[in-house]
């Protein structure tokens, strides 16, 4: 199936995908945003990212987080601050998120938002994410009724699969982006990747692809159809 502005490409390995994503990243300004994901393949992307990336400092902010301790191995954020922001020193403004999560965190991070992007959606550069076996991206899961929900920067989810409570930028939010890159990788992946680009409906991250957004899709030698 044909979906617009999509250009998919394809990568021997993570680590040339992670080279290939810090260059994009590297060529962007300054005053770029960028949002993140987390999840297993970005814990490798962002070693990727810490060895490829230059000087430049651009603002990061998290696609989603799971309601737990920045400290918890679980959370998105911590590990972003982990592997990434600490180690190249990312000064502090630009570590775009909260404190703490606490059971305001959604209506934190969409007044944290709405303070530095001043139109009906956050305008982000970039947004990175990935796609889990259910078709799931961000913390948008198959069934949530917010699927169709176009006017929501910040949403609190749930989960099938613990930690249950979720954040995520909203699929306007996500889809109001100048380019979205999504990354899938691993052979086990590859049924999904088939089934995701006959563009079945059920599957949330088809809702991206089918949106006019400019797309990327990063398919590794695993991932991709044969």
């Amino acid at each position: 199936m044909q979906f617009p502005n999509l250009e998919i490409v394809r990568a021997n390995n993570l680590e040339e995908i992670g080279a290939k994503t810090a260059q994009i990243i590297e060529a962007l300004s300054p005053d770029a945003s960028v949002a993140v994901s987390g999840g297993t393949t970005y814990r490798e992307i962002l070693q990727f990212w810490r060895e490829g990336l230059g000087p430049t400092r651009v603002k990061i902010f998290p696609v989603d987080e799971r309601m737990v301790p920045f400290e918890s191995p679980e959370s998105n954020w911590g590990m972003t601050q982990q592997r990434l922001l600490e180690p190249l020193d990312w000064p502090q403004p630009k570590r775009c998120f909260l404190k703490d999560m606490d059971e305001d965190a959604a209506m934190g991070y969409e007044r944290l938002l709405r303070s530095i992007f001043h139109g009906p959606m956050p305008e982000f550069d970039l947004v990175f994410l990935g796609v889990g076996a259910d078709g799931h991206t961000a913390s948008l899961f198959p069934g949530g009724r917010y699927l169709n929900d176009n006017k929501s920067w910040v949403l609190q989810t749930s989960s099938p699969s613990p930690p249950r409570d979720r954040i995520t930028l909203g699929m306007g939010a996500i889809c109001a982006a100048r380019e979205v890159i999504i990354i899938v990788t691993g052979e086990e992946k590859r049924p999904m990747v088939q089934h995701m680009l006959t563009g079945d409906e059920v599957m949330p991250i088809v809702k991206v692809l089918r949106h006019p957004v400019k797309k990327l899709l990063f398919l590794d030698q695993g991932s991709a159809e044969e």
